[in-house]
């Protein structure tokens, strides 16, 4: 379902691999850490069993933020999001 976190007094919400912020330059800033910590590590192992989660985690730590509240979704759902994203990309 998604995982809100708070960062600098900002929040952002994290659904379906995407986050979204009333401060567009947060929601910015998680989207592109989002996808160079899925380029670098792989992001959330395939089988975890709570990407969302893991995902909420890892940015707000990154950011020295925090996870405010989470809502397990499916998880079926949750991975389909990121495993596209796992995929290697070649400069051609």
């Amino acid at each position: 379902m998604g995982a809100l976190v708070q960062i600098d007094g900002r929040k952002a919400f994290l659904r379906q691999g995407s986050w979204m912020s009333a401060d567009l330059e947060l929601e910015v800033r998680l989207n592109q850490a989002t996808e160079a910590w899925i380029q670098e590590t792989g992001g959330p192992a395939v089988s975890d069993s709570d990407p969302e989660r893991t995902v909420a985690r890892t940015l707000a730590k990154r950011f020295g933020g925090r996870v405010l509240t989470h809502v397990r979704g499916d998880p079926s759902e949750s991975r389909r999001a990121y495993l596209s994203r796992r995929q290697m990309r070649l400069p051609y």
